[in-house]
């Protein structure tokens, strides 16, 4: 049996971790797989009359683009899930998927 085909597709890794945020570029760069990061912060005014009072948040999220035959995006889109779900983004001995 042969699987053939072109799969294409966009992953985002969503964290309020700055180092996180790093970790997982570093991660992705190491393996040559390309992403952008987008950062969006909040600013919340707690009390109107006092603005140094409020609170500032920050999201990242990591874009990935994927795409390729299924027999290569497999294992790296594998590998990311389970990183992306406890395993860490912490860069091991260098081996893993690449794209």
């Amino acid at each position: 049996m042969e699987m053939t085909g072109w799969l294409s597709g966009q992953v985002f890794f969503q964290t309020v971790d700055q180092d996180e945020a790093q970790q997982i570029n570093a991660f992705l760069g190491a393996r040559g797989i390309v992403a952008q990061t987008l950062t969006q912060s909040e600013h919340m005014t707690l009390d109107p009359a006092d603005p140094a009072s409020g609170v500032t948040s920050d999201r990242f999220s990591v874009a990935v683009q994927l795409a390729g035959f299924p027999q290569v995006i497999s294992p790296v889109l594998d590998e990311l899930i389970q990183r992306a779900h406890g395993r860490g983004w912490q860069l091991d001995d260098g081996a893993g998927p690449t794209v």
